[in-house]
This record gives C-alpha cells, sequence and structure tokens, in this order.
C-alpha cells in the first residue's frame, strides 16, 4: 500500500520542547527508512512530505501515530498508485459507459 503523507504546522512547538522534538523525528525516521520511498522538507518553509510503502493500514496508522511532531501538525494521507495504472483503468471504465466507442 502506498501513500502520499504531507505534513503541514499547524501550531508552533514550545521552543523548550523543539530539541526533544527533533530528537525524536530522528529516531522516527531511522525507525521507519524502509517504508518512506520518499523523505522531503519544503524549502525555506515548515512541513513536507513523503510517500511510503506500507503492507497494510495497520501499519502506517503506527507509523503515524508514532510521528512527534502529530500535536502540531496538519497531516495529510492520501493512498496513490501509479499513474499508468490509474490512467489505464480510467481508459477502461470511460471505454465501458461509452458502449466500447473506437477511441475511448
Amino acid at each position: 500500500m502506498r501513500v502520499f503523507v504531507l505534513v503541514e504546522p499547524k501550531f508552533f512547538a514550545p521552543p523548550e520542547m523543539f530539541p526533544t522534538l527533533l530528537d525524536g523525528f530522528a529516531a522516527w525516521r531511522d525507525a521507519h527508512r524502509e517504508s518512506m520511498e520518499s523523505f522531503e522538507f519544503f524549502a525555506g518553509g515548515g512541513g513536507g512530505f513523503g510517500i511510503l510503502n506500507v503492507p497494510d493500514e495497520a501499519t502506517l496508522n503506527r507509523i503515524m501515530v508514532q510521528y512527534p511532531f502529530t500535536p502540531y501538525s496538519e497531516i495529510t494521507v492520501r493512498p496513490i498508485l501509479d499513474g499508468d495504472t490509474a490512467l489505464g483503468q480510467w481508459r477502461e471504465i470511460m471505454s465501458e459507459m461509452m458502449g466500447g466507442a473506437p477511441g475511448v
């Protein structure tokens, strides 16, 4: 199961907690590195995104529950699939809806 995870700051973390949160974040990243196809920060600002590849939704939930910045973040998780696979499915569905019309 591949998912896109977008993390954007929602609240400022208390400055005195930030070093501990940052250490926790680095440990979280190391613990889940194998599941992350992509791990990115937004240049010049807070937040970032990743693409995770996990076996199931329970594993995804465990990873996200352990994320140290959860209380301070707006998190969006979206399942994703290969674009060519999705395009093929859309073409197939549209062809079926149009009664198998040529070129659709």
